[in-house]
């Protein structure tokens, strides 16, 4: 566990959805029925394709709806590897991305920190209306005061507009607002805007950006109360 406690403590913590509070990861159990051990090859192609794909339409000014972006990948990532899949299936596998469980860590994490006079916001690349599907099938939506898109604005992260949204949509100040994210690259985005950050750092080979490092690190969710900066 890492932390700055030269930083002032946030009054608002916006969390990203896809990979910090939900794990995209498990997609691998629900492909393993028709794609057998290439089930994670895949499942983790897939996800990576679905960031490449919205980091570029956002470079370009393209923005789409991010599950666009999540089917393209799709479609792109079984060819590349040389998977036939019915339309039928596809429809089903990208339904199953909207009921993705949560991480282990995540109901606790969260409810260890209602109550702290912090507001909890859930700031993600996908829509309102897909948020408040995935959370709410993983019993995480009513741990939030509010819910965030990129789409009120369509950029995608880490694009510095998005950040600058979440500022406006709370009414909060950089120093006091903070990134909640597993995803070292939204971690840059918000600092690089001035915004604190939490990294979530889920993966021991992960790496941090040197110039742009978190304020805090933790492997859990469930540190994460205790890792901040006292009031």
């Amino acid at each position: 566990m890492k932390t700055e406690f030269h930083a002032a403590r946030p009054d608002v913590l916006a969390f990203d959805v896809y990979g910090t509070l939900i794990d995209p990861d498990s997609l691998s159990e629900t492909l393993r029925p028709v794609l057998g051990n290439d089930a994670e090859s895949v499942s983790a192609a897939w996800r990576a394709r679905q960031l490449t794909l919205a980091f570029r339409r956002g470079l370009m000014g393209r923005y789409v709806d991010f599950a666009v972006c999540t089917a393209d990948a799709l479609r792109a990532v079984l060819a590349e590897q040389g998977h036939e899949v019915d339309e039928q299936t596809r429809q089903d596998w990208m339904d199953a991305y909207g009921a993705l469980p949560a991480h282990d860590d995540a109901a606790e994490g969260l409810r260890s920190l209602r109550g702290q006079g912090i507001r909890l916001v859930a700031f993600s690349n996908g829509t309102e209306a897909a948020m408040k599907n995935v959370l709410a099938n993983a019993g995480l939506l009513e741990l939030f005061d509010e819910l965030v898109s990129v789409d009120d604005i369509k950029r995608f992260k880490p694009d510095p507009q998005v950040y600058l949204h979440l500022l406006r949509r709370m009414n909060s100040e950089p120093s006091r607002t903070w990134l909640v994210s597993s995803n070292a690259w939204d971690i840059q985005g918000a600092r690089h805007t001035g915004l604190g950050a939490a990294w979530i750092k889920r993966s021991h080979t992960a790496i941090e950006d040197e110039d742009l490092k978190p304020l805090v690190t933790v492997s859990s969710l469930v540190y994460l109360s205790d890792a901040l900066p006292p009031s």
